[in-house]
């Protein structure tokens, strides 16, 4: 009973005349079908890695993880006690939802006076990326 190995180019027929067992010859295109999806995933990997997908775009960031804490602006009141927080979050730079714009978090803290305005960033890795815009007021 023949049975085809490899796929596109390397395809190849097996049979039993070649003295190979039908089991042996299925195993054999089973792990060269195993080594080349291994090989797409690593090359679609360092891919993103490259182009940078999915980190974090301003401010110092690590390859591996990112967490600071950023100064972007000071507002006119003189001190704060209340904190808005306002985010949005990227999943291996392909999907991104939220809003971290300045009055989504000033409506988080029930802010009317600015005192400062900074910007929190992590991720790990790039496949997860919060970044944040973090008031300060009153």
């Amino acid at each position: 009973m023949p049975c085809l190995v490899g796929l596109g180019a390397e395809m190849r027929r097996c049979d039993r005349a070649s003295g190979e067992s039908a089991v042996r010859c299925n195993r054999r295109g089973l792990s060269m079908i195993v080594r080349k999806v291994v090989v797409l995933v690593l090359i679609l990997a360092v891919g993103f890695l490259a182009t940078g997908c999915g980190f974090v775009s301003d401010g110092p960031f690590g390859w591996a993880m990112t967490n600071h804490r950023t100064p972007v602006a000071k507002g006119r009141a003189s001190s704060g006690f209340r904190e808005g927080q306002a985010c949005l979050y990227s999943f291996f730079g392909a999907v991104t939802i939220g809003d971290a714009g300045i009055e989504a978090a000033m409506r988080d803290g029930g802010l009317k006076d600015v005192f400062t305005i900074d910007s929190y960033s992590q991720s790990f890795f790039g496949a997860y990326t919060r970044q944040c815009t973090v008031i300060v007021g009153s």
